[in-house]
């Protein structure tokens, strides 16, 4: 495993464990948050996003985390590897807004996020997130079970359901 990306609802834990398997295997992380979200709440041109992870997958070894279905496929004709954390999205809903909390008091937190980055917790962007975490297993999971299933038969799979599999994962490696 030396290039593997990691997806998954939001909430699920995608950042928290992004680091604790690169620390383990000793590969960088680039989480997408950190490209695509600019100060001032803009988001990073999309040719730009692209460019960024074309780099990042020009390298030998390296670990990406975050979802972004729109270049998804693109990441998975360059990994070796896909974690997928499959979790009921509506069960994030709590977890997320706990790390709003944490965030708003402890910007380091949360060190996949650019410094800039600003969260304001239930003005109407955070509560499209909060739907769109909600909604996301009956919208976005479709789009990543066909890209998955698509994916070149040299790429490996691991699907995990719940954070009992994600810790037995863990002590695996």
């Amino acid at each position: 495993m030396e290039k593997i990306i990691i997806i998954g609802v939001s909430g699920a834990g995608k950042s928290v464990l992004s680091r604790e398997i690169a620390k383990k295997l000793q590969l960088p992380v680039y989480p997408l948050d950190a490209f695509y979200h600019l100060p001032g709440g803009k988001t990073l041109d999309r040719a730009i996003f692209i460019t960024k992870q074309e780099e990042v997958m020009a390298t030998d070894r390296w670990l990406i985390d975050g979802n972004y279905a729109g270049t998804l496929p693109m990441r998975l004709a360059q990994a070796d590897t896909v974690i997928w954390l499959d979790f009921p999205a509506k069960r994030n809903i709590f977890r997320i807004i706990k790390r709003s909390m944490q965030f708003r008091q402890d910007k380091s937190s949360r060190p996949d996020m650019p410094d800039h980055f600003q969260e304001k917790m239930f003005d109407k962007d955070y509560m499209k997130f909060l739907k769109f975490v909600w909604t996301f297993n009956q919208k976005v999971r479709p789009y990543i079970v066909t890209a998955l299933e698509s994916r070149p038969n040299t790429v490996k799979l691991i699907t995990l359901k719940n954070r009992r599999q994600v810790r037995d994962f863990l002590e695996s490696l």
